[in-house]
């Protein structure tokens, strides 16, 4: 990636920051974060959100008619000041899968996210869990599954498993999409053949980190720790 040729321009502007923030900053973070990068999105298609003016993101998943793939010859040439936020994209068989906790506020994401940590800890296809911020108001459970499966058998796993639960029946909606006032677990927006969800240290289109957040950590953890 060479520097930024307007390393000053100004390209996210909110509450988070207010003084704006620049090309140079992000080109900066980026370069900080690159074997990390390229470490979780071995093997992947991705998308780039790229700001085209402040607080404009277009979304590309093709360069030259070509599905992005980032490598180490290429990321200093894809991932300039501009380049905000790096999504990955599920495969056909996949070894993990994204439970995306949808609510009306960042606040109110919280009490779900460690609701449905903690009955998914019980499933015996999977092996591990983490919680990761997403940058913006709410938060995935990365489940690492017993084994490789179709993204589509892990989803329908999931669904069953989930609506099994009276805990979290009770509590919240289990659908594509949300209801206003009920928290929603969301199963299908990343669990799909080419289903996005945001890589691990990418930047949101808010400019804030996305990040693995302890269950012990959760209630006090706030947006601003992610700011980079």
């Amino acid at each position: 990636m060479s520097y930024p040729e307007n390393p000053e321009t100004i390209i996210i502007k909110n509450r988070f920051y207010p003084n704006g923030l620049r090309e140079k900053d992000v080109y900066e973070y980026y370069q900080k974060v690159k074997g990390s990068i390229l470490e979780q999105v071995k093997g992947r298609d991705l998308m780039f959100a790229i700001m085209v003016d402040i607080n404009k993101p277009i979304i590309r998943r093709k360069i030259l008619g070509r599905f992005i793939i980032l490598t180490p010859s290429i990321y200093d040439k894809l991932i300039t000041g501009r380049t905000i936020a790096i999504y990955s994209t599920m495969k056909f068989y996949e070894d993990i899968a994204i439970v995306d906790i949808d609510a009306d506020s960042f606040d109110k994401s919280k009490e779900p996210t460690i609701d449905t940590y903690n009955a998914l800890k019980d499933a015996d296809f999977i092996r591990n869990l983490s919680i990761r911020y997403t940058g913006k108001t709410g938060f995935h459970i990365i489940c690492e599954l017993s084994r490789k499966m179709k993204i589509d058998n892990t989803r329908l796993l999931l669904e069953r498993y989930l609506l099994s639960r009276r805990e979290i029946t009770k509590n919240y909606t289990i659908q594509p999409s949300r209801r206003k006032g009920t928290p929603n677990i969301d199963l299908w927006a990343s669990n799909k053949m080419r289903g996005a969800f945001i890589t691990l240290n990418s930047l949101s289109l808010l400019g804030l980190r996305c990040m693995e957040v302890s269950p012990a950590r959760l209630n006090s953890f706030k947006q601003e720790f992610s700011r980079i």
